[in-house]
């Protein structure tokens, strides 16, 4: 139940619905803090919903808390968490970006183990993680400043979610790309990725979404030397 109920928590924030979620019960939260395997899924979906939300210092802490909930977190993850590997290697390189020193350095190996790990599921199943292995490509080539490979790899990974039918994973990939662009002030380039974005997280239905990226690159943007107005 308390993992059906993040993800109810997930749609609803992302479809933009005005229903609020349930809370969770007494018995519910006594169960979250002496069952491990359900407090790993109850932190890995809230630094989901927060890496996709851009919500950094969130994104970062839950992540963290997740990572502490498994014992041996890349061997499990190679053998039963694809999905849970793709975002923590997302959210590593993001915050490997914004870290310094010792603790950048930690958060970018997490997210080479998190890329070695979907390369490895990419050359079982091209169909459902190329995409993923390219976008992670793309973020540590962002890390590691090999700027021209990096846009190389973002659009290899639009490419292949485009190809092959993941249009939530398309239009994050274009997410990426545009705030890749915008650190380089290439703000026309940026909004070109930014609207593809917006059009393929409107057609997954994710709405609040799609309110909430036209929000962040209002902020970050300009467009003909004004900002983009809300």
């Amino acid at each position: 139940m308390i993992v059906n109920k993040c993800l109810q928590q997930s749609v609803l924030k992302l479809i933009g619905t005005d229903e609020k979620p349930q809370d969770f019960s007494a018995e519910e939260v006594s169960i979250l803090a002496r069952n491990n395997s359900v407090m790993r899924s109850y932190n890995f979906h809230k630094a989901y919903m927060s890496f996709m939300f851009r919500l950094h210092d969130d994104s970062k802490h839950y992540t963290e808390k997740y990572l502490d909930c498994i014992d041996n977190t890349w061997e499990n993850l190679i053998l039963q968490h694809a999905f849970q590997a793709f975002y923590t290697g997302l959210i590593s390189f993001w915050v490997a970006r914004k870290s310094r020193d010792e603790d950048g350095q930690q958060w970018h190996d997490r997210g080479m183990r998190s890329k070695l790990a979907l390369k490895k599921w990419a050359e079982s199943s091209q169909w459902t993680f190329e995409n993923k292995w390219f976008l992670l490509e793309a973020e540590e080539s962002y890390c590691n400043k090999d700027f021209e490979v990096a846009k190389l790899f973002y659009e290899k990974a639009i490419s292949s979610a485009k190809d092959h039918k993941f249009v939530h994973e398309e239009a994050l990939a274009c997410e990426l790309a545009g705030y890749f662009h915008v650190e380089f002030g290439d703000t026309e380039k940026a909004m070109e990725y930014f609207l593809l974005a917006h059009e393929k997280y409107h057609e997954w239905g994710a709405l609040g979404k799609c309110d909430n990226l036209f929000n962040d690159i209002s902020q970050s943007v300009k467009v003909k030397g004004r900002e983009v107005q809300h």
